[in-house]
């Protein structure tokens, strides 16, 4: 009775901070809405580090065995070794609310700006799971966190060995070990046969010098493909570019239609008609930004209409072989047809034709990657400035893009590109990722499958 009685409490607890919370977003402005909250159950993890246990604040988020850890704990849990780190908060008015994690640097027990409540006090909560800010060794990392009212920040088991690349195995009831000299070398086989990518719509991975698949997952299976659909919006204008019909400072004046999809939900960057924009600030803001509007514009410049831009698209990739390609709008945004009962078309496309066309371009036009490795861009005639929606290129040193995409439908997908060396070759390796769950997922996942890529091809050397 006594069980129950708790449990019942805890309900209430969890439902009246849901209701604090919802209540901030209503009162707190528009950008609050993108804040996604998650019901968390505390745990004390006991992590071994050498012959050394320590306890750690952890957190199940929302599932059981979805772990997130304190990273204050695990300072203090790696100090002494050769992956070591110090965790600070700060507030500036110049930087905003961020943390900083400093590698080689000794766990700050005082003037860290972090103050950690005792395990006995810790209850069930709801708490935001967003992209806090972190700074590692100054450079600006993309991982979901959850941040505590004290300025600790929780990640996941995941995106913990994939930040320190450090090796975690479980070892016993809410008990792990730790390996600082072993770095993070995922192995596909076993991740495939645990079902960590079963959920995912379809992937392809492999060396788009030889068109040689290393592993892959429904492969030619139609999905949507949302945004990464403006991989085919660059290749037509590379292409016109090429013919000498437009050029990359041929300067588009924002049509009536542009800057209603501009106003529109899925707009990102106003643009009002008859405003004057370069062809290059465009590419900027449909490759980096994702704009959708920039990817209208685009059409508009290179076809003269967005309807005969989509024709030029579906023309093409009937060209290229890609028969699985199937293109209503040049940016991945759905349509609705003009029905009594209207079907509401996507983008859609197999990951192994996702993975010819970006291969396709990359050989073609190597200098997308000159936009597509931007980590920021700046539109001065848009007055924008915006960081790259690849998280990849923040988190995994040698990305060099391609596109990212989400829609509902389409879940959350990437193509994505990664030059690796072997001996005195140079490859270019491309994953395309299709209907991830959340931008989290795409992130770790993607990540994981680039890792062991670059692994295979440096153990093994490139297929022939």
């Amino acid at each position: 009775m006594k069980h129950s009685l708790h449990s019942r409490r805890s309900v209430v607890r969890a439902a009246v901070s849901f209701l604090l919370c919802a209540l901030l977003l209503v009162a707190g402005s528009g950008a609050a809405f993108a804040v996604d909250y998650h019901f968390l159950r505390p745990l004390s993890l006991t992590l071994y580090v050498g012959d050394r246990a320590s306890a750690v604040r952890a957190y199940d988020a929302n599932y059981e065995n979805n772990i997130y850890l304190s990273l204050a704990d695990l300072s203090s849990a790696l100090d002494g070794t050769a992956k070591q780190f110090s965790f600070t908060y700060g507030n500036t008015a110049q930087d905003g609310e961020y943390n900083a994690l400093r590698m080689g640097q000794p766990a700050l027990t005082a003037g860290s700006g972090i103050t950690q409540d005792s395990p006995a006090s810790r209850e069930e909560v709801w708490l935001a799971f967003s992209r806090n800010r972190i700074f590692v060794d100054g450079a600006d990392r993309k991982y979901y966190t959850f941040r505590e009212g004290w300025h600790d920040l929780y990640m996941s088991l995941v995106d913990v060995q994939l930040m320190l690349d450090v090796t975690l195995e479980k070892t016993g009831e809410n008990a792990f070990r730790l390996y600082p000299e072993r770095p993070f070398a995922p192995d596909y086989l076993t991740l495939e046969a645990e079902g960590y990518f079963a959920y995912l719509s379809s992937f392809v991975l492999g060396d788009a010098d030889t068109g040689v698949i290393l592993c892959a997952l429904n492969h030619d299976e139609k999905v949507s493909i949302a945004s990464t659909s403006k991989l085919m919006t660059y290749l037509l204008f590379a292409e016109a570019e090429q013919r000498g019909e437009v050029g990359y400072d041929t300067v588009f004046t924002i049509s009536p239609h542009v800057e209603e999809v501009s106003r529109s939900a899925d707009g990102m960057i106003f643009m009002e008609a008859g405003k004057e924009v370069p062809a290059s600030e465009l590419l900027d803001a449909m490759l980096v930004a994702s704009s959708n509007e920039a990817a209208v514009a685009v059409a508009e410049l290179v076809a003269g209409s967005e309807e005969r831009f989509v024709s030029l698209m579906n023309s093409r990739a009937q060209e290229l072989g890609l028969y699985s390609a199937e293109f209503y709008t040049p940016n991945g945004l759905p349509i609705f047809t003009d029905t009594a009962v209207p079907a509401k078309l996507q983008n859609r496309m197999s990951a192994y034709d996702l993975f010819r066309l970006s291969a396709y371009v990359l050989k073609s036009f190597p200098e997308i990657t000159k936009i597509t490795s931007q980590a920021f861009a700046s539109m001065p005639s848009l007055s924008y400035t915006v960081a790259n929606s690849n998280p990849l290129l923040f988190n995994m040193p040698g990305i060099t893009g391609l596109k990212t995409g989400s829609t509902n439908r389409a879940g959350y997908c990437i193509s994505a590109s990664l030059p690796v060396t072997v001996g005195k070759e140079t490859h270019q390796i491309i994953l395309c990722l299709l209907g991830a769950e959340t931008g989290a997922d795409r992130g770790q996942e993607a990540e994981i499958l680039l890792r062991f890529a670059r692994n295979y091809y440096q153990q093994n050397g490139f297929p022939r």
